[in-house]
């Protein structure tokens, strides 16, 4: 079955919108729904490998979010912010590095940065191998420099758009992992 790129674009928004709403209606005392069969949640626990998924070109843009929140996109990964995140208009940066791994970037007026609501980060590792496409995700915040693993983001996976969502109220380096 073909899915057309426009289709996996709006796909992507509207997920990503819903892991939002989801995770900022968890302090809200409710409770969350089963997740479709077709998403696979991440465990945060057992031994990890960094997914190798090998890019020769470095991707990035970055725009200004309003107080009223906005997204920023390259292809199939993209950077959610809602409404309440920001105290000021900020400037987000994504970049998606050529490199072995696959792996994001992404940076708020230059530099570390700390949300008042919880963000959507979503991760496209369609340019992955079957083999690794078949694997338990996760994300995981990684150092930039030496790639050692920091803390697991864990993430939904859906497996038929090869995309893997999480939230976050910090911005770094993350990477796809099994």
């Amino acid at each position: 079955m073909h899915i057309s790129p426009s289709f996996k674009s709006k796909f992507a928004a509207c997920f990503a919108a819903a892991v939002l709403m989801f995770a900022n209606s968890c302090d809200k005392g409710l409770s969350p729904r089963p997740a479709p069969a077709t998403l696979a949640l991440v465990p945060l626990a057992g031994p990890v490998t960094l997914a190798v998924c090998p890019s020769s070109q470095t991707q990035s843009a970055s725009r200004i979010i309003s107080l009223l929140g906005g997204t920023v996109a390259i292809g199939g990964t993209s950077v959610v912010v809602p409404l309440g995140a920001l105290l000021s208009p900020t400037s987000i940066a994504l970049e998606i590095p050529a490199s072995q791994l696959m792996y994001v970037d992404v940076t708020a007026n230059g530099g570390s940065f700390l949300f008042k609501k919880a963000i959507a980060i979503t991760i496209d590792y369609s340019r992955c191998s079957a083999a690794i496409k078949q694997k338990t995700l996760s994300v995981w915040n990684i150092d930039p420099n030496t790639h050692a693993l920091l803390q697991n983001m864990g993430g939904i996976d859906n497996k038929l758009t090869h995309q893997i969502t999480f939230t976050t109220i910090h911005l770094s380096g993350y990477a796809l992992a099994f």
